[in-house]
């Protein structure tokens, strides 16, 4: 059986921008982080996805459940300041497809929305923490997202898919800023949380990661591509480009350091 903390799904928010007054198009996956604030019990809450699924949009549309009973309300999330400047956090590196949006507590507490979230220190590892921990390549991995607008208009349960982790080295991750994980996303699933599945078996000697937690964030894939040449020209006629399984997940360690940015974690 799958192993997914129930918080987990339902931390994970579908990304729509509004076509008309009654029509949304779902174009993204987005989910919900906290930072403890120091105040018991209360934590910073924070939208993650991915910086292209923000960029060029004033407004987004997120659902987000009532505490009581299962009733949806969808949200309008603004991005943009009145003169233009962005209202989410990206990172210093450009490389890095990552943008977090503070949200605002107080609207959140006065509609009595619930706000599940991953808390980015007890339920997320860094790459290092990971290899630390037991997890390496061929670890299973759960994304959660998404994909090709298989959104419910009475659920908000995401859509699971299964892989592995293919490359988590570090020099994979210095030079590449990337963990690669072999997971089919699809148009949809930009900004997915990618979660580790719990193994319990190891080899002797050898240790095993025994929880879920957050790894990091999917933002695209390698595609595989083909070339058609003529025959008589030798000339490319035609390129063909597929995906090919590999997705490409910025770890936890470049969510942390915007999250820093924005609200400075505390001892």
């Amino acid at each position: 059986m799958a192993i997914i903390p129930e918080s987990y799904l339902n931390s994970v928010v579908s990304i729509g921008v509004h076509i008309n007054q009654a029509d949304i198009a779902w174009i993204g996956t987005g989910f919900f982080v906290g930072r403890a604030s120091g105040q018991e019990n209360q934590v910073y809450p924070m939208l993650v996805s991915n910086k292209h699924v923000f960029e060029g949009k004033n407004t987004i549309v997120i659902r987000m459940k009532k505490r009581e009973g299962d009733n949806l309300m969808e949200m309008n999330a603004i991005l943009k300041k009145e003169d233009g400047s962005p209202l989410y956090y990206t990172h210093d590196n450009s490389q890095i497809d990552i943008a977090v949006l503070p949200l605002n507590a107080q609207v959140i507490n006065d509609n009595s929305l619930d706000f599940p979230c991953f808390d980015i220190e007890k339920n997320a590892m860094s790459s290092a923490e990971l290899r630390s921990n037991g997890a390496d390549e061929g670890s299973l991995i759960y994304m959660l997202g998404f994909p090709m607008g298989l959104v419910n208009t009475a659920s908000n349960l995401p859509v699971c898919r299964m892989g592995c982790i293919s490359r988590m080295s570090e020099t994979q991750i210095n030079e590449q800023h990337n963990i690669l994980a072999d997971i089919q996303n699809f148009p949809g699933n930009s900004g997915s949380p990618v979660i580790t599945r719990p193994e319990f078996v190891s080899i002797a000697g050898t240790n095993s990661l025994q929880v879920s937690v957050l790894l990091g964030i999917v933002h695209s894939y390698i595609p595989y591509k083909e070339s058609l040449i003529n025959s008589q020209t030798n000339e490319v006629v035609e390129i063909r480009s597929e995906n090919s399984g590999i997705a490409l997940v910025h770890p936890v360690e470049y969510i942390r350091d915007i999250i820093d940015k924005i609200y400075p974690k505390t001892e």
